[in-house]
């Protein structure tokens, strides 16, 4: 008996993405990596496919912006997000500047030089938060955690020996502060020369005192030290 010949249909459908003509890329900070970066903007659609071959569209065209630094992907277009990210900017510029006007009333006021450093921190603007430290040396010697912010703004500019110096000096008020036993330790692991026993011990500080990354970055630090990575 002869069997019958035949073929097997494919459908489905498929989301095409592809570039937005209608928005012109900008350059803004990222909400998702805080880096400078260009935004591009982004469309996709929703498509009928036979093997795999688009027919037709079955979705309205979406827009949507993307970091071409860390590939984050926002579900406005590109000239929306610029415009949120300056509005943003423009809030953060303003509460720096009324927290720096407070500290020049209030200069001994540690959690306000702290929420400082953090707002410039937070714009990329290290140099001003190194700044801000010293302009009111008082508020940053009446707090362990100031003292840590610091030495986190000297950790992302890649200062990482002044980033100890803040971390042991935080350290040395509070034993049990596990962030500065952290922080301690990843700078020790990502310095220029790296020393893996000591982001090992300090690692294992920031574990007995409870700081929930400790575990990971002291099985990073050991490996380090057996010659594993």
């Amino acid at each position: 008996m002869r069997g019958r010949s035949g073929f097997i249909l494919l459908f489905g459908t498929r989301s095409m993405v592809g570039d937005d003509r209608d928005s012109q890329p900008i350059e803004a900070v990222c909400p998702r990596c805080n880096q400078r970066a260009t935004i591009v903007g982004k469309t996709y659609r929703n498509w009928f496919t036979i093997f795999f071959i688009p027919i037709f569209p079955i979705s309205g065209l979406q827009r949507f912006s993307q970091c071409s630094n860390c590939g984050a992907q926002f579900a406005v277009n590109a000239r929306q997000l610029g415009s949120q990210v300056a509005a943003a900017e423009r809030e953060q510029s303003q509460r720096a500047i009324q927290l720096y006007n407070s500290l020049r009333n209030s200069p001994g006021n540690s959690i306000t030089l702290n929420e400082l450093m953090t707002v410039y921190a937070s714009m990329n603007d290290y140099d001003q938060a190194i700044s801000a430290a010293r302009q009111f040396p008082q508020a940053l010697e009446n707090s362990e955690q100031a003292m840590v912010t610091l030495g986190r703004v000297y950790l992302a500019k890649n200062e990482n020996q002044e980033a100890i110096r803040y971390f042991d000096q935080a350290i040395a008020r509070n034993e049990a502060l596990a962030e500065a036993h952290y922080y301690k330790g990843v700078a020790h692991i990502t310095a220029a020369t790296p020393d893996y026993p000591q982001a090992a011990a300090a690692a294992r500080q920031a574990r007995i005192h409870g700081h929930p990354g400790a575990d990971q970055l002291l099985r990073e630090a050991e490996s380090r030290v057996r010659g594993e990575a």
